[in-house]
């Protein structure tokens, strides 16, 4: 996720962060910065690591990591200080993304800037790969960046409504 994480960075990788749990891995989810107060009630909150000021527990994870999903942000360097360490990481990058115009610092991913929200590709992706009993109502992370999209509109406008994917679960 990028530097001081919105709900849609928070709400997406928290979202795949209890998917991959459920699916018998190991994953640990780390915010380049602190984050609001307000994003703090999304279950599992209480396991991210602040980059920042929890360092040393946050290079460790990093350092035993063979994925890195680089979650609603386009660009490294949005993950601020994180960034040369994500950079040098043997681990391979895997971007989900709704800005327009991602770099090329990732070995897979998708960019999609029709989509509204991170946490909206996100769901689609398991609801596509029949994944969806995974998502459950006891972790509404998916469903938090539909009221708080990109307040600055420097996205384009979604051309699919957010609103569909949410009632097949």
């Amino acid at each position: 996720m990028h530097q001081k994480p919105d709900a849609d960075a928070m709400g997406s990788s928290l979202a795949l962060f209890h998917y991959l749990q459920q699916k018998g891995h190991h994953a640990t989810v780390i915010s380049p910065t602190n984050y609001p107060d307000f994003l703090k009630w999304m279950p599992g909150c209480e396991t991210v690591i602040d980059f920042e000021s929890a360092n040393e527990k946050a290079l460790e994870a990093m350092k035993g990591a063979e994925l890195i999903f680089c979650l609603d942000f386009n660009n490294i360097d949005r993950t601020k200080n994180m960034a040369p360490v994500i950079e040098k990481s043997p681990a391979i990058r895997i971007l989900v993304d709704h800005h327009p115009e991602p770099k090329d610092q990732f070995e897979y991913g998708v960019s999609d800037n029709t989509a509204a929200a991170t946490a909206q590709m996100i769901y689609e992706m398991l609801y596509k790969l029949g994944e969806e009993k995974y998502i459950n109502r006891t972790w509404p992370n998916v469903f938090t960046p539909a009221p708080s999209p990109t307040p600055d509109l420097s996205v384009s406008p979604p051309h699919r409504p957010v609103y569909t994917v949410w009632w097949p679960i």
